[in-house]
């Protein structure tokens, strides 16, 4: 009996899923920040480590029982950074098994979808899209951080709704919900003590946290500032989405967006429906779904692909198998299960 592994490495935890070759999973481990982007790589490798050890104990394996694994890895963004995180970390760890090591992004599209094709837009604290054709490209684009381009995320979302405020206040810009909103949040009386404390760092943004859901709430209840930043953002999302399909040839093809991410949580629908359009201007026959599974599903299914094709017998069997293994690891495997 082969067995697979799928490596989900994030910044805030990492996951490890072990099936069988039928599908079955056998074992999970979990742990923190594997991310070598924010405590460095000898950090990493301890937490990648720790999640690869508690899978392997659960599953009652070895190291040397695995036949293929797949990895989704935050950070690895560059052609540099796969060498050195191979070097640093996934070589030693494990030696010469065969692996598809791939961005995060990728793991997050292929469990996504029942196929190993489509584009994946991730908005929540970052943003990035990524894609794969029929023909088996694959590119993306964005998710280097506003420094480098990126425009529409979660926390610029809220940003720009406290900036709508503060023009609201000078008279620049029509009166809005948005005020009550942030000034409910922050527990000041009225938006003046709002201002004042804020301009004097008494409080700090961190204060009004979740901004971005203020934003959304607003817009629910018709506020046309709220409705427009949420507008601009879902266009901006949409050319990300496009921009990857052009790179892939994939404008007159059927194919699905998946959505990943809180962005496309929000009470207001005008961000997804303002993507949408912008989508289809360009690729007239894609769809926008929500995910099947998280990353780390995706991460194993690329192993599995590493010795080929998923039939619809083992992807039957996985899926089977991951509901029964969300209660018996108390984590979600599906993605959007409470």
């Amino acid at each position: 009996m082969r067995h697979y592994m799928g490596l989900d490495v994030g910044g805030t935890k990492t996951h490890c899923l072990i099936a069988d070759e039928s599908g079955q999973i056998k074992g999970f481990g979990k742990a923190g920040t594997g991310n070598y982007e924010y405590h460095g790589a000898e950090a990493a490798a301890v937490e990648n480590f720790k999640a690869v050890v508690m899978a392997l104990d659960s599953a009652g394996l070895s190291l040397d029982a695995i036949s293929a694994i797949g990895m989704g890895v935050a950070g690895a963004d560059l052609p540099e950074d796969f060498v050195m995180l191979e070097r640093e970390i996934y070589t030693p760890l494990f030696g010469d098994i065969p692996r598809a090591f791939k961005n995060d992004s990728m793991a997050g599209l292929r469990g996504g979808t029942r196929d190993a094709t489509g584009i994946v837009i991730a908005c929540g604290t970052g943003a990035v899209c990524a894609g794969r054709n029929a023909a088996g490209r694959e590119t993306r684009v964005g998710g280097l951080g506003p420094e480098f381009g990126d425009q529409c995320t979660g926390t610029s979302i809220g940003e720009e709704g406290l900036r709508t405020v503060w023009r609201a206040r000078d008279g620049i810009v029509p009166p809005t919900l948005l005020a009550a909103k942030f000034v409910a949040q922050s527990g000041c009386g009225d938006i003046e003590e709002l201002f004042i404390k804020l301009y004097r760092r008494e409080i700090t943004q961190a204060h009004l946290e979740p901004m971005a859901k203020l934003v959304f709430d607003a817009a629910v209840d018709g506020d046309p500032a709220a409705c427009a930043i949420l507008d601009a953002g879902g266009r901006y999302l949409g050319a990300m989405v496009n921009a990857v399909a052009r790179r892939l040839d994939m404008g007159q093809d059927a194919f699905e967006v998946v959505m990943v991410g809180s962005v496309f949580k929000g009470a207001s629908p005008v961000l997804v429906d303002a993507m949408r359009q912008a989508i289809l201007d360009v690729c007239p026959r894609a769809t926008l779904a929500v995910p099947l599974f998280e990353p780390v599903v995706g991460a194993l299914l690329m192993a599995f692909e590493i010795d080929g094709p998923v039939t619809d017998a083992r992807y039957s069997r996985l899926s089977g198998s991951l509901m029964d293994s969300q209660l018996r690891y108390q984590v979600n495997f599906k993605a959007g299960d409470a």
